[in-house]
C-alpha cells in the first residue's frame, strides 16, 4: 500500500468517527456532509472512475427507499420511492 493510500485510509478512519458523532448528536446536514466526503475519497482510494460511481449512485437511487420531506419551496414533494430516472431529485430526510 502506498503512503498515500494510507493517509486517505486514516482520513475514512477519522472522518467515519466522526459522521458517527455527528449522526448521533443529530446533526443531520453535518453528517451527510461527511458521508459525502467518506464517499469521494473511497472514490479516490479505490480508484472508482466517473461512469462506475453514476452507475452506483443510479443503482443505489433505485433501491433505497426515501423518505418524503416537505420542501422548502414551492416545488412538489419528491413520492417515496421516485428516483432521479423519472426526473426527481431524491431528499433524503
Amino acid at each position: 500500500m502506498t503512503d498515500r493510500n494510507q493517509q486517505i485510509r486514516v482520513l475514512i478512519d477519522r472522518l467515519s468517527r466522526s459522521a458517527k458523532v455527528a449522526q448521533a448528536l443529530a446533526l443531520d446536514d453535518t453528517s451527510r456532509l461527511l458521508a459525502m466526503a467518506l464517499l469521494d475519497l473511497q472514490t479516490t482510494l479505490h480508484a472508482a472512475s466517473p461512469d462506475e460511481l453514476a452507475n452506483f449512485t443510479r443503482t443505489a437511487a433505485n433501491v433505497v427507499e426515501f423518505k418524503q420531506k416537505v420542501p422548502a419551496n414551492d416545488a412538489a414533494p419528491v413520492e417515496s420511492g421516485e428516483s432521479i430516472q423519472n426526473g426527481h431529485t431524491p431528499r433524503l430526510g
